[in-house]
Formats: structure tokens, C-alpha cells, sequence
């Protein structure tokens, strides 16, 4: 794995958000299939599932939509699921934590960098700033290069 695209990242594959023309731009660069750990597929998945059975209708919709390219994409082999050293990734981000100066950021934030340089990812994709800082720290490359 090579690349590692964080949820709010990942997200935008499958939902129209402002990032989303961003997003696909810099995906359609990369090796398919993308790699994905069990961690981001479940935090989509929980978080389309919320939606989908929440009392917003318009979430509603908007996620089952999404949920539906979601499982395109998995079947088609767009995302791959792979393993991930969990271990090695939470002790980072651990690390992190303790030695960041100000308040830390959410453990999310603090993780998704973590599990991609525990991983040997050498990009790091996020609209993120608290996570493309550390990603950034740890040698991996940002992409987008701006936000």
C-alpha cells in the first residue's frame, strides 16, 4: 500500500461534497486498486448506515446513493481491502499524542496518519490540516498538494 486516502478523503469519492471534483482528480492518477484497512471501510460504512436510517430524508437519500457507489466501487475492485498493523499504528499514534503541544487533535486525526505510516504509505490523501501535518511529519507526501 502506497497510498492512503482518509475518510473525509474517501467520503468524497462517493458523495458530492466540495472536495469530491478534487478527490476523484487525484485518484484517477493512482494505481487502482486502492488499498483500504477494515478501520476506513467500517467508518464509512457506519457513517452512510447512520444516515440511511436517520429521520433526515434528504440524508437519507444522499446516503443511500452513496452507499450504492460504495458497493460499486468494492465490487468492481476500485478499493481493496488489506491488512493493516494495528499494533505498530495505535502505538504511533500514542506517541503522537503524547508529545503534541497543544491540545491533540481527535483520535481520528491522530490515527488515519498513524495506520498510513505504519503501513509504509508514501501519500497521504486528506482535506484534513491536524492529519496532513502529522502525515507530513512522518515523510509521506499530501495530496492534494494545497488545499
Amino acid at each position: 500500500m502506497t497510498h492512503y486516502l482518509d475518510v473525509g478523503f474517501l467520503l468524497c469519492l462517493v458523495t458530492r461534497a466540495s472536495g469530491t471534483p478534487v478527490a476523484w482528480e487525484t485518484v484517477r492518477t493512482l494505481s487502482q486498486p486502492l488499498s483500504l484497512t477494515t478501520l476506513q471501510a467500517l467508518q464509512v460504512e457506519n457513517g452512510l448506515r447512520k444516515r440511511m436510517l436517520g429521520s433526515d430524508q434528504k440524508l437519507q437519500a444522499v446516503a443511500a446513493r452513496a452507499w450504492g457507489l460504495w458497493q460499486f466501487y468494492l465490487h468492481e475492485m476500485v478499493f481493496a481491502l488489506t491488512p493493516a498493523p494495528w499494533d505498530a499504528a495505535l502505538a504511533l499514534a500514542r506517541s503522537w499524542n503524547e508529545r503534541t503541544p497543544e491540545a491533540p487533535p481527535s483520535s481520528s486525526f491522530l490515527l488515519h496518519p498513524a495506520i498510513a505510516a505504519s503501513c509504509g504509505c508514501t501519500h497521504f490523501l486528506s482535506f484534513q490540516p491536524e492529519s496532513r501535518a502529522l502525515a507530513a511529519a512522518a515523510g509521506m507526501r499530501l495530496l492534494p498538494a494545497r488545499l
